[in-house]
């Protein structure tokens, strides 16, 4: 409302000067002026963030904020500071508070034109304004309203960049100006990306395949394949590969990954095969291990397959025990004679960590190692220093099955067991 100041007229004042009767006018009394107003549109701040972007297909959301304050307070030698202070041209129905509307005004596609159904969809995500009611009180008093809203993202918007236009709009009569801001969200595509590692699998040495003799050639070959992915997939780029034996507190380990061969070279495409091979010529070590095989695609993802396998000796008896149907008599010293062997049945140097362990029909089992006494096993050695027999004599308490076995030291220094082979007490000797 605007306050106006009532018009002063002058009024006539009947004068008698020298007897004559004039008509004077008399000046008006002075009163108060218009009250201090402010000037131009609402101020409202830009809205953070300006864009928000999310993957179609992809749940989240994001809040948006924005401030509205009225403009300055414009003081001049017209305007009464003693009045209450009043918004634009104080015309509006309670001129020191300004009402005001937010709202989104428009809905673009950049570059395009947008469907009603996509802007009805992004106008669906789109949370109420907060904060009611939107007013403003009293002007120049620095007061301001902090407004926000959120965005949830949705999958019934297509791809595309939408700018956003927030009307913040006073009301009519208040002669305070709109003001508009703007901001963007951007629906992206989902980018196809390698999801999965490359798929390994190892050919030798083959699954539940028999032990690995000492100093023979243990082969190992693998395959690696990147998956296609229906055309994102990256390819094989590397592989690698190790024998490894927990020691317990250590661990054996062979590292196989120097002496690979891959073909084709690497890097390969996605779907094709890399083969990668090696032998180790001769293998020295006894004991369970385990062949673990690598490989890497170019998006950072590793796959592996891993396979058990065994390395040992071949234990045979030797006569008398190795006779067919042969029995021994009680209480007398059977010399029980074997050979270890490894590939191809080649002599190997002595195990001097052995134990030959001798299980009688009842009783405690013994454990024999090397030595020079009665109860010790001793080798006999050919002309390149392998042992070309073992033997232990063993006086026989009872009649009975015997089983004896041969252990030697894996590459922990734990006794693992070889082979055996049996024999047997009767009453008398002879053949059964």
């Amino acid at each position: 409302m605007r306050i106006n100041t009532p018009n002063r007229c002058f009024s006539v004042v009947p004068l008698s000067i020298l007897g004559l009767c004039l008509a004077v006018a008399a000046p008006a009394f002075a009163g108060k002026g218009d009250p201090c107003s402010t000037n131009g549109s609402i101020e409202v701040t830009a809205i953070s963030p300006a864009q928000y972007s999310y993957t179609l297909g992809v749940g989240g959301d994001k809040v948006f904020s924005f401030t509205v304050s009225s403009p300055p307070v414009v003081l001049n030698g017209n305007c009464d500071q003693t009045l209450p202070k009043v918004f634009g041209s104080g015309n509006g129905d309670v001129p020191t508070v300004l009402p005001f509307e937010v709202e989104i005004k428009e809905i673009e596609l950049v570059g395009g034109t947008i469907a009603s159904t996509t802007e009805a969809a992004l106008r669906a995500a789109l949370s109420a304004f907060s904060t009611q009611p939107f007013q403003l009180t009293p002007p120049g008093s620095g007061t301001s309203q902090t407004i926000t809203f959120k965005f949830t993202n949705t999958v019934a918007v297509p791809v595309g960049t939408y700018d956003l236009t927030v009307q913040v709009k006073p009301e009519s009569s208040s002669g305070v100006g709109v003001t508009n801001q703007s901001f963007s969200i951007q629906v992206k595509q989902a980018q196809a990306v390698d999801t999965q590692p490359p798929t390994v699998d190892i050919v030798t040495p083959a699954l539940n395949a028999p032990m690995i003799k000492l100093n023979d050639s243990l082969a190992v070959n693998f395959t690696a394949n990147d998956p296609p992915e229906n055309g994102v997939g990256t390819g094989v780029i590397a592989v690698r590969a190790a024998i490894t034996k927990s020691c317990g507190a250590s661990t054996f380990s062979y590292n196989l990954t120097p002496m690979l061969s891959v073909s084709p070279t690497l890097p390969v495409a996605a779907d094709v095969f890399a083969t990668a091979s090696t032998a180790v010529t001769p293998w020295l070590y006894v004991g369970n291990f385990t062949l673990t095989a690598e490989a890497d695609d170019n998006a950072g993802h590793t796959g592996s397959a891993d396979r058990a396998f065994s390395a040992g000796t071949t234990i045979n008896a030797l006569p008398p025990i190795s006779v067919p149907n042969r029995q021994f008599n009680t209480g007398s010293t059977l010399p029980i004679k074997f050979t270890i062997t490894g590939a191809s049945g080649a002599f190997l140097p002595p195990m001097e960590s052995l134990i030959v362990r001798i299980t009688p029909p009842s009783g405690p089992a013994e454990d024999r190692v090397p030595g020079t006494s009665s109860n010790n096993v001793r080798w006999e050695l050919d002309e390149y220093s392998n042992a070309t027999q073992y033997i232990t004599n063993y006086p026989i308490p009872v009649i009975g099955k015997y089983r004896v076995d041969v252990l030697i030291e894996d590459v922990c220094g734990t006794p693992a067991l070889q082979g055996g082979f049996d024999f047997f007490a009767a009453s008398k000797g002879g053949k059964m």
